[in-house]
């Protein structure tokens, strides 16, 4: 009887092991290293100035719930001082250090992609403390050593205003370049590599 029930003890705890790590096999953590979200700023209506988010962190869970945060004091646009004004005098990074993209994927399309597919993802953006929804168009790729790269297949516009930040910001940010207009409206695009 002794004999039965280590038996019976054993094969639960392997089948629990074996369920968790298929599980676990879901799950998806992003590579910051290989992960990029970016955008331009228009001043002067023709001028363009491209800007990076360095550090990037997110995951997407076993049942596809996805989470991506951007952390705002990351913003690389080659120039310093430039970083540090939009730190401060835009995005307010004191208050609002994060923003927030929040999705769900279908996993079982992510399990039947052979090479990539198109998919459109709705989203929300948690920004300067509002929540407003968005929709991604992405390309889904798998790649090499079970990793996911997804990039968006057209830029999504992101408009200040509509997540309450005060034109004021706006303002003060272009009085240190000369009271040059600035657009409140900005396209922003993306590269996540994503590891199991």
């Amino acid at each position: 009887m002794r004999l039965i029930n280590k038996i019976t003890m054993l094969f639960s705890l392997l089948l629990m092991i074996s369920v968790n790590t298929v599980f676990a096999g879901d799950s998806y953590t992003v590579d910051s290293r290989h992960s990029i979200i970016n955008f331009s700023t228009i001043k002067k209506q023709y001028v363009i100035e491209p800007a990076v988010f360095k550090h990037v962190e997110g995951t997407i869970s076993n049942s596809g719930e996805v989470e991506i945060s951007i952390h705002l004091d990351s913003i690389d646009t080659k120039i310093p001082i430039r970083d540090s004004r939009i730190q401060s005098l835009f995005f307010n990074v004191v208050n609002f250090p994060k923003a927030v993209i929040k999705a769900k994927i279908d996993m079982e399309k992510i399990k039947s992609i052979s090479s990539y597919k198109k998919m459109d993802i709705p989203a929300t953006l948690e920004f300067y403390g509002k929540t407003k929804p968005l929709k991604l168009t992405v390309l889904v790729a798998k790649t090499y050593k079970s990793r996911l790269l997804i990039t968006s297949m057209q830029p999504t516009i992101i408009n200040a205003s509509d997540y309450g930040i005060p034109a004021k910001n706006l303002v003060k940010l272009a009085e240190t370049v000369g009271g040059l207009s600035i657009s409140n409206k900005v396209a922003v695009n993306f590269v996540l590599t994503f590891k199991k």
